[in-house]
C-alpha cells in the first residue's frame, strides 16, 4: 500500500511538473468514478441478489413459479439474471435484483391445489331446491377421485341482483397444472351434469326491456 502510495504522489508531481491543472485532473477523475459507480450499480445489486437466491434457494431449475406478472418453469439461473419459459414457450429474463424485490410463488413445493366454482342459479330457484343441490353436490364431489376427503364445501354464498349465489370449493393432491386442468374440467362437467338432471338452469345477468307501442 505504502509502495502504491509513493507511486500515486509521483504521479501527480511528474503531471504539476508539465504544468497540468491537477485540481481540473482530481475533478475529472472523480466525477467519472461516480459515472461508473451509477452504472455498475445495478449489476452490483444483480449480482448481490443471485448470490442470495443461490443462498436462499426460493426455487430451482425445473421449477414452475410465477415472479411478478410472468409465470412459466425456470431453464437457467445465473448471478445476474433467471431465465423461465412462460407457458407460451417463450423465455423470459428477469434481473435477479428484480426477483429479489418481488413476490415468488413456487407451484412445485406445493402439496394440494384449490379448485372454485361460482354458480349463479336462476331467482325463482326455491329454498328447498337450494337446500338439495348443496347436499347433492357435496356428496357426489365427495365421491369423486383424487378429491381430498372432507375437503368439499358447498355453501349458498348470496343474493344477487341477476341470481342465488352459490360457491363451491374443494381440494386436490394434484399438483401438475395440466393434471389439475383436466381435473377441474372433470369436476365443473360433473356439477353441470347434476344441474342438469335436476332441470336447473345457470342465470346470467340480463335485463327485459318493454316497447309501448301507439
Amino acid at each position: 500500500m505504502a509502495r502504491y502510495g509513493v507511486y500515486i504522489v509521483a504521479g501527480f508531481l511528474i503531471i504539476s511538473e508539465l504544468h497540468y491543472d491537477i485540481g481540473s485532473l482530481v475533478t475529472g477523475l472523480g466525477l467519472t468514478s461516480v459515472v461508473i459507480a451509477l452504472a455498475a450499480q445495478d449489476l452490483v445489486g444483480s449480482l448481490l441478489s443471485g448470490m442470495a437466491i443461490a443462498s436462499d434457494k426460493p426455487f430451482v431449475i425445473g421449477d414452475f413459479v410465477k415472479i411478478g406478472s410472468y409465470e412459466g418453469t425456470v431453464t437457467e439461473i445465473k448471478f445476474r439474471c433467471t431465465r423461465i419459459r412462460t407457458v407460451d414457450d417463450t423465455i423470459v429474463t428477469i434481473q435477479n435484483s428484480t426477483i429479489t424485490n418481488s413476490e415468488v410463488v413456487n407451484y412445485t413445493s406445493m402439496t394440494k391445489r384449490r379448485h372454485d366454482i361460482a354458480l349463479n342459479l336462476p331467482l325463482e330457484t326455491k329454498s328447498e331446491v337450494l337446500e338439495k343441490m348443496a347436499v347433492k353436490l357435496k356428496v357426489i364431489l365427495e365421491e369423486e377421485d383424487d378429491v381430498i376427503d372432507n375437503s368439499v364445501r358447498v355453501y349458498f354464498d348470496n343474493i344477487g341482483s341477476s341470481g342465488m349465489k352459490m360457491k363451491i370449493y374443494l381440494y386436490t393432491p394434484i399438483v401438475n397444472y395440466d393434471n389439475f386442468l383436466e381435473f377441474k374440467t372433470r369436476i365443473n362437467l360433473v356439477i353441470i351434469e347434476s344441474l342438469e338432471m335436476e332441470n336447473i338452469k345457470i342465470s346470467y345477468p340480463g335485463e327485459n326491456v318493454y316497447l309501448l307501442e301507439k
